[in-house]
């Protein structure tokens, strides 16, 4: 075996990649690691072939296998996660890529593509912070961009959504998918609006509205009235989404949490980084939690001490 000629072999491997050539270039790389089972090089030139062909098991050994010659590099297991949430495997792709940042704390695509897993996974609070994180060591990164507005869209945060759309079309005019997210995102912002703006059919109705006036405890201008059922209509909207968060949370979030702890206490005190790694996904998930749970609980006052004031009896003259 002369180094030379792996040496050589990945040089024109490269070529045939740049050129496109994909079944050239992995069966150049392939030669090469027949002639040095442990050329790096060769392993991840082969694994990025496998991967643009969509020959997903060999990419995925090829990156098993660099993980084990260097095994302190990140980089691989941030594509092992890619790889994996490519093909559905969210759980699997998370695991991996929570490796791949405590190996890298800096490397935007592995906050990225945790963010993609959390999202598929339900885990929204959590994919919302791994693209921040991606935003923040990556400021250009349009797609982090247009996929934290995704998931926003999901939240029913439109107008969080809307805001993130925008960055990613000015970081690239011609994104469609943020062009599409964003139409899409004030499509449903309208819809909303229009769903809890009333002035039209209270102005259509004005027997009804009457009727209401006479069995109200607090005499109501037909104004105040319209002010009222908006207030209360968006209070009760807002309580609803928070609960059905603090619900989602729990059962997505928190719930598998607390089972990563108990996982990890199975490893012992020899795997102290993966109890380390759990206690961290715990602590974010019930703070957040947290952080849900006192919001609903200022809604729910609100709406309280709304309705006491509408119903307390007018002032006598």
């Amino acid at each position: 075996m002369s180094g030379s000629d792996v040496v050589q072999l990945c040089d024109r491997a490269r070529d045939q990649l740049h050129k496109r050539d994909l079944a050239a270039a992995k069966e150049l790389f392939a030669q090469a690691i027949a002639l040095d089972p442990d050329c790096c090089e060769a392993h991840e030139g082969l694994a990025t072939c496998a991967y643009m062909i969509e020959d997903y098991p060999t990419a995925i050994a090829e990156f098993l296998r660099l993980t084990l010659l260097q095994p302190m590099e990140g980089r691989h297991l941030t594509n092992l996660g890619a790889i994996h949430n490519r093909i559905g495997e969210h759980m699997k792709a998370a695991d991996y890529l929570r490796k791949a940042i405590t190996r890298n704390k800096k490397c935007a695509e592995s906050f990225y593509n945790l963010g993609i897993a959390q999202r598929k996974l339900k885990q929204n609070a959590m994919a919302v912070s791994a693209y921040k994180e991606a935003i923040k060591l990556a400021p250009n990164m349009a797609e982090a961009y247009q996929n934290l507005g995704n998931v926003y869209v999901d939240m029913g945060n439109l107008q969080m959504a809307i805001m993130n759309f925008n960055k990613a079309l000015e970081i690239r005019p011609n994104f469609e998918k943020a062009r599409a997210g964003l139409e899409k995102a004030e499509q449903q912002l309208v819809e909303a609006k229009n769903r809890n703006n009333q002035m039209g059919r209270l102005n259509a109705m004005t027997s009804t509205v009457t009727s209401v006036a006479a069995i109200c405890t607090r005499e109501l201008r037909d104004d105040e009235r319209y002010e009222d059922r908006k207030c209360i209509k968006q209070l009760a909207d807002e309580i609803e989404r928070l609960a059905q968060g603090c619900v989602n949370h729990l059962k997505h979030n928190v719930v598998p949490a607390i089972l990563e702890v108990e996982r990890a206490m199975g490893h012992g005190v020899d795997e102290a980084v993966i109890l380390i790694e759990a206690a961290d996904l715990f602590r974010t998930a019930t703070s957040q939690w947290a952080t849900l749970r006192r919001s609903l609980k200022r809604k729910v006052a609100e709406l309280a001490e709304h309705e006491k004031f509408i119903n307390e009896p007018a002032a006598k003259s």
